[in-house]
């Protein structure tokens, strides 16, 4: 991790011991050798501006003062031309900007441009939920709730290794945000941006509790979507898990979803693609629930009304504003190429299970 002048160089003396400035600004210490080598460009700027206000205000000040309105005001002559004083603020503040300015631009290459040798992973966002794709193919399957209820994707990824993420948005422009990475990247349509940095060491903020993989060490960092995209904008989070790269290996093999049943895969389909705007347990969302759906007799906004069927559940994933429920707007985006006719039929099989509506015997095929 490159050295932050937060804790060391003459500049910020004062301020080695506890980082002072750097936890007052941002909270926490930064992740990741891009956290700091944003701190030290910050500090930079955050102490040039603090001397040049000093010195500004402070002889403002004092001219002020010295050079307030008598009763008997003498005129003073005006020097009309000063070559040096004229070179002195136009070339230092020049020099000062341009040091900023490489600085940045430094910083900024050092992310757009991945490490050699990095894993690379597909993120894909969409209103209003992040995906991350695995070079396996696998996506995680793992949710935590947020404090409004809506739950969210937990992203495993190695920790000191290098990462490179391909980003992609399906719908409008977001923005990968990570506080603790001190980095923001936009995510549009229609094109890919780049996105690569070392995943630093883990700190110890916990072990994992659960499955098969429990007393493994990780450490969560949250990721937001930092361009308002909709109404949901700001419950569009996730959950970036550090855990050790054997660990990580194993985990990312367990979420290719291999000897799943058809509703099992539907199962995990729903915790990919469809949670964030769905929920199973009856309560409202940005879509109807599935909970006891499939079978019922829904009523749409032009006033007619159908069976949720097979066909209807496949033409509202590739259709989806065709017949929109009754008290519900055009929120969802078409999975048309997304979701293949095999994804289809496993999440209608998952819903069956879902539905008191089914009889038994008319859920999962074999």
């Amino acid at each position: 991790m490159m050295t932050s002048l937060y804790e060391h160089g003459p500049m910020n003396a004062t301020l080695a011991e506890g980082n002072a400035l750097r936890d007052f600004i941002f909270g926490t210490g930064g992740s990741g050798h891009h956290a700091a080598m944003v701190e030290e460009t910050f500090a930079w700027i955050f102490w040039i501006a603090t001397f040049f206000f000093v010195v500004l205000m402070g002889l403002t000040a004092l001219w002020s003062f010295q050079y307030k309105r008598r009763s008997t005001p003498v005129a003073l002559v005006s020097s009309s031309h000063n070559t040096v004083l004229e070179t002195m603020w136009t070339v230092i503040p020049l020099g000062i900007l341009a040091v900023i300015f490489f600085k940045g631009f430094q910083g900024y290459l050092d992310q757009a441009v991945s490490p050699a040798g990095a894993i690379e992973m597909d993120v894909r966002a969409a209103k209003w939920d992040w995906r991350i794709i695995y070079p396996n193919g696998a996506e995680s399957t793992e949710r935590v709730k947020l404090g409004s209820g809506k739950e969210s994707p937990i992203f495993y990824m190695p920790a000191e290794t290098p990462v490179k993420l391909k980003m992609i948005s399906s719908d409008v422009i977001h923005s990968f945000y990570v506080p603790d990475f001190r980095s923001k990247f936009d995510v549009m349509p229609n094109r890919y941006t780049y996105y690569g940095f070392n995943s630093s060491a883990i700190k110890g903020s916990g072990t994992l509790t659960e499955g098969p993989f429990a007393g493994t060490p990780y450490e969560d960092h949250w990721l937001f979507c930092a361009e308002y995209c909709g109404d949901s904008h700001s419950e569009m989070a996730a959950v970036i898990r550090l855990v050790p790269r054997d660990a990580w290996n194993k985990i990312v093999d367990g979420f290719n979803g291999a000897g799943l049943t058809p509703a099992e895969k539907g199962k995990r389909l729903y915790t990919i693609q469809c949670a964030s705007c769905h929920s199973v347990d009856g309560s409202k969302n940005t879509g109807p629930s599935w909970k006891d759906v499939f079978g019922k007799t829904e009523t749409f906004t032009d006033g007619t009304s159908a069976t949720v069927d097979e066909q209807y559940v496949r033409e509202s994933i590739y259709e989806p504003a065709k017949k929109l429920v009754a008290g519900y707007g055009p929120q969802m985006a078409s999975f048309k190429g997304i979701l293949s006719e095999d994804d289809v039929a496993a999440i209608i099989e998952y819903m069956k299970t879902l539905s008191a509506n089914v009889k038994p015997g008319e859920g999962e095929k074999k």
